[in-house]
């Protein structure tokens, strides 16, 4: 997977501006963990929630980018998730505590990893999302081997999804090849 770019390093941190629909397609993958319980956006209502992102055909984890400048904060926010540096809030999951906040504290920690490697979520909104991006949100005890173990479970993109940047990631190519 595509390494996260350190975009703090950047200056100036500008925030990607949506472009028109169809300016892109791309696919990303997403999963988030509350503790040990995967958050499920399988049902209907999350399916097709935004003409420029969105989940579709009962793929509840990935993400079908169709206009530029769409980021992860911009995409939790049509699926009314919320996420702070410290807290993230869930509609409807599960239905007996839809919309309580998980914040850091007692030992559990809100942490993204993009790609392999920890994002700082302050720096989310600055970061456009990217074909084949793969994402864990974690809110959990997990560090170091445990939080690989849980990223590692981000689903893969369907080959049906996005057939070339999958068959790059199966046969090891670091660019897609055309015409071989």
């Amino acid at each position: 997977y595509k390494s996260f770019v350190n975009i703090s390093a950047r200056l100036p941190r500008v925030v990607p501006v949506l472009g028109a629909p169809g300016s892109t397609h791309a696919h990303a993958s997403l999963l988030i963990m509350i503790e040990n319980r995967a958050v499920s956006f399988c049902d209907p209502k999350y399916m097709l929630k935004n003409p420029l992102m969105h989940f579709e055909n009962d793929d509840c984890t990935t993400i079908h980018k169709h206009a530029t400048g769409v980021t992860l904060p911009t995409f939790l926010k049509t699926l009314g998730v919320e996420m702070t540096s410290r807290c993230i809030t869930i509609p409807d999951d599960p239905p007996a505590q839809a919309g309580e906040k998980h914040c850091n504290g007692r030992g559990n920690v809100l942490r993204v990893v993009y790609n392999g490697e920890e994002a700082k979520i302050e720096d989310l909104s600055y970061h456009e999302l990217e074909n084949n991006d793969h994402i864990l949100i974690n809110f959990g005890k997990e560090v170091g081997a445990a939080l690989k173990f849980k990223y590692n479970q981000v689903p893969a993109i369907p080959l049906d999804v996005n057939p070339v940047e999958s068959e790059a990631l199966i046969y090891g190519a670091s660019e897609p090849t055309v015409g071989a």
